[in-house]
């Protein structure tokens, strides 16, 4: 089994989707980047989810890559994403 939070697949996601960034209320998200377009799906070994992994998008935000994992940890744990059509 890989170890939890790798990333174990990646496909490329179909234009039109977007992740959105959010906070909990009064939240200080002045330093924060917002969301950008989706540009693939990604397993990860998830020991905590049915049959062991999750599915995560990957999405742009300043010039760089992200997962919801990895924005986390560079903006702050209690940020969330949530995928939806661009506008």
């Amino acid at each position: 089994m890989p170890e939890a939070g790798a990333v174990v697949g990646m496909v490329p996601a179909f234009a039109g989707l977007r992740a959105d960034v959010t906070a909990p209320p009064g939240l200080d998200t002045a330093t924060v980047p917002g969301g950008g377009v989706v540009v693939g799906w990604v397993r990860v070994a998830d020991e905590q989810a049915v049959g062991g992994a999750r599915v995560d998008p990957v999405f742009l935000v300043g010039g760089r890559a992200w997962t919801p994992d990895q924005f986390r940890a560079a903006h702050g744990q209690q940020l969330g994403v949530v995928v939806g059509l661009a506008a």
